[in-house]
């Protein structure tokens, strides 16, 4: 393993560096890991989560694999977890089912992964609420400045991905406002190799790539304690 690898904090698909691989609400396949040990370069761990957009999909007992899959030594997030105003499940529904979720971070000491879509006054409401101590980390941030500047006051880290291909995106825009203590980066579903988001990303922030691996490295140190 590169001792500077590079941190992809959410994909769905494995690459070069440090991968946390989501895994949906446990019933998914998980690689082999002592396959995963000598492919050079890729190292392994996951997310689980009930994703606001699966609500009708499936059953109660998702959270109950979530539950389960908590157990597992290499699972080190809950994610995505979160709330979707375009998901056909209504909005309050989506809230109990992130509470119960963050009522397992704090359980299992695990950090949210989290997806949220025109739902970040109540996502905020939540962490409040709640009193939650665990890390939260909003994936695929792409919104406007008042709401990273609402979500940094209380706390949140924020991972940037394929918007920042776009220099007409907010992500583009934005990402210097993040502290480099509260910052990630991921690929999602998209097949950009992750070494292009850090490409990117360390011209926006005036870093080199070594010193942003060197960063991201630090941040999943504190956050997971890995």
């Amino acid at each position: 393993m590169n001792l500077n690898p590079y941190v992809n904090i959410h994909t769905h698909h494995v690459g070069e560096g440090i991968n946390v691989l989501d895994v949906g609400e446990g019933k998914a396949w998980i690689e082999d890991e002592k396959r995963r040990g000598i492919e050079e370069g890729q190292e392994v761990f996951y997310s689980v989560g009930v994703h606001p957009m699966k609500l009708g999909e499936i059953g109660e007992d998702a959270l109950t694999c979530v539950n389960d899959m908590l157990c597992t030594g290499r699972v080190i997030a809950i994610g995505e977890c979160g709330l979707d105003r375009r998901s056909p499940v209504c909005i309050e529904e989506q809230e109990r089912v992130l509470e119960r979720q963050v009522e397992l971070g704090e359980k299992f000491r695990k950090p949210l992964i989290i997806h949220c879509v025109k739902a970040y006054s109540e996502l905020i409401a939540i962490r409040k609420k709640m009193k939650s101590s665990i890390p939260w980390i909003i994936h695929g941030y792409n919104n406007n400045e008042q709401i990273l500047r609402q979500l940094l006051e209380h706390g949140f880290y924020i991972s940037a991905g394929t918007a920042l291909l776009n220099d007409r995106s907010n992500a583009f825009h934005l990402l210097r406002h993040v502290p480099l203590n509260r910052l990630f980066l991921e690929n999602d579903d998209k097949t950009v190799g992750i070494d292009v988001i850090y490409s990117v990303a360390s011209g926006i922030l005036g870093l080199t790539v070594e010193e942003l691996k060197r960063v991201t490295r630090d941040n999943l140190k504190n956050v997971f304690a890995i």
